[in-house]
């Protein structure tokens, strides 16, 4: 059976259409001649996992859902009509949290190089979109690791050994209950491997 494929004038227009708006999404960082990957650092594994088992019942569970608010529906049950239509609802609202933290994923990326530092983070002023920042010459001085805020991920927290990462070029502010970090980025999730080796590479 031929598969029909689509005329070449069209899949260009669309190729063309489509690039910008993946580059946008999900960049790729261009490197330099010679630049080699020293240390890449992503999310840890369960930020993409969960939601992934939660999507992917939610799609096996479609069926039987979509056919129980068909049949109440059918024999005007307003009682099985709510109670379908919740799980509906719900199951979309999974699929959505599954696309959302894939592209989460996705979107934070640091790079270590042996000639740069490079960063792919989510655009702060535009939801959906991600940025890359190459740093040039520039030296973090701060790796500070601490719990999330978000109380199911600092579950998964403490039980897996990762944490949320902040990573400064400019230092702590001393203040008189403590420390904080000055302008730093958040990384959510890092495991605990890549930040003994983050720190090895920055310190060592």
């Amino acid at each position: 059976m031929n598969v029909p494929q689509l005329p070449e004038r069209v899949r260009v227009i669309f190729t063309q259409l489509i690039e910008p708006l993946k580059d946008s999404v999900t960049p790729k960082p261009h490197y330099l001649v010679g630049e080699e990957i020293e240390l890449e650092i992503r999310m840890a594994n369960y930020r993409l996992a969960l939601p992934r088992i939660l999507g992917l019942w939610s799609v096996y569970l479609g069926l039987p859902v979509l056919a129980g608010l068909l049949i109440a529906n059918l024999f005007g049950n307003a009682t099985w009509q709510m109670i379908f239509a919740g799980l509906l609802m719900l199951q979309l609202a999974l699929i959505f949290q599954w696309g959302v933290a894939w592209l989460a994923y996705q979107q934070w990326r640091f790079l270590l190089t042996n000639k740069r530092i490079i960063l792919i983070t989510p655009d702060p002023d535009r939801a959906g979109f991600a940025d890359v920042i190459y740093l040039k010459g520039g030296k973090i001085q701060v790796v500070d690791t601490d719990f999330s805020h978000n109380p199911l991920w600092g579950l998964f927290q403490i039980v897996r050994g990762s944490r949320d990462v902040r990573l400064s070029m400019s230092g702590y502010e001393f203040q008189e209950r403590g420390a904080k970090v000055k302008g730093g980025l958040l990384f959510p999730d890092v495991s605990e491997e890549y930040i003994e080796k983050l720190e090895q590479l920055i310190f060592g």
